[in-house]
């Protein structure tokens, strides 16, 4: 069996606070608050600046939309005169230039432009609801992080509890109050705590990583820490439904879509009736050339309502959407309750362990001192700091879930910027 002797104990100690400075020193990334990195995410987040453009497209869909039709050049030379290859004038000979334009009746311009709007406006609408989407990713990923850094504090701070313990436990070695198989066990136990700072450490740089790519940023922000409040606000459902219903922007989207589509349905009916054409023309005939002038009107005959179907098409639409509007009044209603349920249950569980913290720490430091003084086995010992472990992780986990779904409340609700 190899023991450690204290002199190289010492060693190790010394190296692992060395490699702790110099892996800190690597890590030291840019703080960032709450706030501040939420204006770089909507202002930097690719899929933001992606899905803005849909507003560009929506926009250039509204300017053709009120576009006039634009008028028809016609010109006509007919009758001309075949003579060895060359074309000459006779007396039928006819050079005609007509102008005709395109008249829209039935307001179908008006109604045109009225979709157009109806759907730029439910595009912007929609564009925030998907910031709102992004928003859940966004928040779980900050507190995670908070969460990370919490958990290598911890875990660090264990270690170098730890390493106090093992020195008391190497003295009662040597002084024979300790077996060689109990003393083992106490050192083959620390393996796990160094695989702990480090599964931890590699997480939060990951996490890291794609907390800069969600910002947009080249810089890798290390998000500020969150503290656990003394007081968290009193919700109630019925008033956040209300709040949602006013705010939440796929309802809202739709509402405006619902009003496309009724511009959409009047549109299709007002196309059974005709447009018509007129023009004017000017007339050159025979040779010498006589000028002439003349005008005309032209008009489809609606004998048959070829629109019949388009109007069916449109007026499905328009209960779908009706559908649809249903169903996400539904939803918002269960995303709230949902979110309200969530944040009370992470409320009581964080506080059943902050109301319990103090009676475990105490509990850790009186099994230290009476395993230095005999009066627990190593076992018990190895038991105790399981425990409180266990306790402190789910204690974070607790106070970081807590926070994390009262700022999803405003989320559901539609409370953003």
């Amino acid at each position: 069996m190899i023991l450690i002797k204290k002199p190289i104990l010492h060693i190790y100690i010394m190296l692992f606070f060395i490699a702790s400075a110099v892996t800190s020193a690597a890590w030291c990334y840019e703080e960032i608050k709450l706030d501040e990195a939420l204006t770089q995410f909507y202002q930097n987040n690719f899929d933001i600046i992606a899905s803005k453009y849909d507003i560009d497209k929506a926009y250039a869909d509204y300017i053709t939309a009120k576009l006039l039709p634009n008028p028809n050049l016609s010109v006509n030379y007919n009758n001309l005169a075949m003579s060895r290859g060359k074309t000459n004038r006779w007396d039928n000979t006819q050079l005609t230039v007509r102008v005709d334009q395109l008249i829209e009746t039935g307001g179908k311009r008006t109604l045109r432009t009225g979709v157009a709007a109806e759907t730029l406006e439910a595009t912007r609408i929609s564009h925030k609801d998907v910031i709102r989407n992004l928003l859940i990713g966004f928040y779980n990923l900050f507190y995670n992080l908070n969460l990370d850094d919490l958990s290598i504090e911890f875990a660090r701070s264990e270690l170098v509890r730890y390493d106090r313990l093992l020195q008391v436990a190497e003295k009662r070695f040597n002084t024979g109050f300790l077996s060689p198989i109990d003393y083992t066990k106490l050192k083959v136990a620390r393996i796990d705590l160094e695989n702990n700072v480090t599964n931890l450490s590699t997480q939060w740089a990951n996490d890291i990583d794609s907390f800069s790519l969600l910002l947009g940023s080249d810089i890798r922000h290390k998000p500020a820490k969150v503290y656990a409040q003394d007081r968290y606000p009193v919700l109630t459902e019925a008033d956040l439904v209300s709040v949602a219903n006013e705010n939440r922007h796929d309802l809202l989207s739709l509402q405006r879509q619902r009003k496309s589509a009724e511009h959409n349905l009047a549109l299709g009916k007002a196309y059974r009736i005709p447009d018509f054409s007129i023009g004017g023309e000017y007339d050159s005939t025979g040779n010498p050339a006589t000028s002439g002038v003349g005008m005309g009107i032209s008009i489809p005959i609606p004998f048959f309502n070829r629109y019949q179907g388009e109007i069916a098409k449109r007026t499905a639409e328009l209960k779908q959407i009706d559908v649809q509007l249903a169903k996400t009044k539904r939803r918002v209603a269960s995303d709230i309750h949902l979110a309200l349920n969530n944040y009370a249950a992470a409320m009581k569980v964080f506080e059943s362990y902050r109301d319990n913290k103090e009676q475990m720490d105490t509990l850790m430091q009186n099994s230290e001192k009476a395993f230095s003084l005999g009066g627990i086995t190593v076992l018990e010992l190895l038991d105790t700091h399981k425990t409180y472990r266990d306790f402190i992780t789910k204690y974070h986990q607790a106070l970081i879930q807590s926070v994390l779904n009262r700022d999803l409340i405003k989320v559901y609700t539609g409370e953003i910027k």
